[in-house]
């Protein structure tokens, strides 16, 4: 009974993350054109009926992301306002950052173009919002393996210096699992933006492995936010 209501307590404080939200979606959305793949292939009556109900699940989820990210731009101007990191990554994190909050603002609006309140047309924005995702998302590639890095020179070091020391060793070898985790969602959204970015990439990328990819990729980010979600709330209880 303990475990089902910290199970349940830690899924409230995952829910209430936008982040966590997002991440959920996201899952449906690109594993959405995966399944439509496999319900084309299948042969199956039943399930090539159940593709237009699987599209628009994938349209209203991806509606729903876009609302859940109003305000998004303003964490992101937060995170540079508090960066504690120095030199190249942090000058990196700043200008991620920085793309960030350009790239939820083109979003926003977007969003408002869809609904008809500003006079702009949705698949214009798209392409204008999707310049600064090809750009953010080769940062995070190179932020995620510099901090693998990092983690890894970490580890050693605790591995030398204090191998008795069963707290410290756990915690570096968590977080180097965690940086190997965030080097794999990082790789997994290449397939994603070649496919979305370019006509190009349509045909060289089809769509269900773009959608699997971006599934994998959003399934080890719920994965990344629930440890978090859990290691704070052991440390609330300590």
């Amino acid at each position: 009974m303990e475990t089902a209501l910290a199970i349940n307590s830690q899924w409230v404080k995952y829910a209430a993350r936008v982040d966590g939200r997002d991440k959920l979606c996201r899952v449906t959305a690109y594993g959405s054109e995966f399944v439509l793949w496999l319900f084309s292939i299948s042969g199956n009556d039943a399930l090539i009926r159940w593709m237009k109900q699987v599209k628009n699940v994938k349209t209203g989820v991806g509606m729903a992301r876009k609302c859940f990210r109003v305000a998004a731009p303003l964490k992101d101007l937060d995170a540079v306002a508090h960066l504690k990191d120095k030199g190249t990554q942090g000058t990196m994190k700043v200008i991620l950052h920085t793309f960030n909050a350009i790239y939820y603002f083109i979003d926003h609006i977007e969003l408002l173009s869809i609904f008809q309140i500003l006079p702009y047309k949705a698949p214009e924005v798209k392409v204008v919002r999707y310049r600064f995702w090809i750009i953010k998302t080769f940062m995070n590639i190179a932020l995620a393996f510099m901090a693998l890095e990092k983690a890894k020179a970490a580890y050693k070091k605790a591995m030398k210096e204090t191998p008795s020391d069963e707290s410290t060793v756990s915690a570096a070898k968590r977080n180097l699992y965690k940086a190997r985790l965030q080097v794999v969602v990082a790789l997994t959204d290449i397939p994603v933006m070649i496919h979305n970015t370019t006509a190009w990439g349509k045909g060289k990328v089809p769509a269900h492995w773009m959608g699997l990819s971006g599934a994998i990729g959003s399934m080890i980010s719920c994965r990344l936010i629930w440890m978090e979600v859990g290691s704070q709330m052991k440390l609330k209880a300590a």
